[in-house]
């Protein structure tokens, strides 16, 4: 398994963000950037290479592609399949994008719409849609699901690749996005390996953050906190993840620079407890 995070130091060169990555610990990275002079990409991609950093996930997040205006519709769907020639072109592992909200204006609202046989069905044809214009041969198109859009469950995404009927289609699993509930958010460790056991080796990225849940509140809430910070099962993470026969990367998100050190020691922690090494990792065999 490898591990990823942001980089937050700016204004680095290309020898400098390498450095920083192999400082962290990390043989992943998140390739959130097009370069579109040729030469200057492979040298971009031959760098990551020779440092055995993969370079994992290429952002298409937040683009609505069940936008309820035909025009921004099909200009969401245009630019979705725009990322994923780019995310091609940079040899990442997978091109990220979200389902979508049955609204015009925006994206990410709760909609009843939005989980809906008519979503759903939507989703198929506009993801197929996307594949069968762009054919990537080695990145994968795949979901982040989140509760409140399509795939909102383990279930649901495998029901949702059944339908797409594409290899090209693959799984980015964020479990945190998923607990929606007391009763998913205090067996979460069987929640994930629920996830594990329908999806299984249809994921090829994974995120780490973490989810807590007040213990007093007039209805439930249930927030999204730093990675070691609240109560994900990340025994139980880790371990399902080193049990597919190829494994996903797992990429730290939705931090700042003071949790990040944090974040690392806890991962490492939970991974040594646990005899896992993580590939391209001095840190991890210290």
């Amino acid at each position: 398994m490898r591990i990823g995070a942001p980089i937050f130091k700016k204004d680095l060169s290309l020898e400098e963000t390498i450095a920083e990555h192999r400082r962290l610990g990390l043989g992943a990275a998140y390739c959130n950037k097009y370069i579109p002079d040729k030469n200057e990409r492979e040298e971009y991609k031959a760098a990551f290479r020779e440092a055995n950093i993969v370079l994992a996930e290429y952002p298409a997040y937040c683009i609505n592609i069940l936008d309820t205006d035909t025009a921004i519709r099909q200009k969401n769907i245009d630019e979705i399949c725009r990322r994923l020639e780019q995310a091609e072109t940079m040899g990442a592992l997978c091109c990220v994008m979200h389902g979508g909200t049955a609204e015009t204006g925006g994206w990410g609202s709760a909609n009843r719409e939005n989980i809906s046989d008519r979503s759903f069905e939507d989703t198929v044809e506009i993801m197929r849609s996307i594949i069968d214009k762009v054919k990537p041969k080695t990145t994968k198109l795949t979901l982040e699901a989140e509760s409140y859009l399509l795939p909102d469950s383990p279930e649901v995404y495998l029901k949702l690749l059944e339908a797409i009927g594409r290899e090209e289609a693959a799984v980015h699993l964020d479990p945190v996005n998923m607990i929606a509930s007391p009763r998913r958010f205090y067996d979460n460790g069987g929640f994930i390996k629920r996830c594990f056991a329908l999806l299984g080796d249809r994921i090829v990225s994974c995120h780490a953050k973490d989810v807590d849940m007040p213990p007093k509140h007039a209805t439930v809430r249930i927030d999204e906190t730093h990675t070691g910070n609240g109560a994900l099962d990340y025994g139980v993470y880790l371990s399902e993840i080193v049990k597919l026969k190829k494994h996903p990367t797992l990429m730290i998100e939705h931090l700042g620079p003071a949790e990040l050190p944090g974040a690392l020691d806890f991962i490492f922690a939970r991974a040594a407890e646990a005899g896992i090494v993580f590939e391209g990792s001095e840190r991890s065999v210290k």
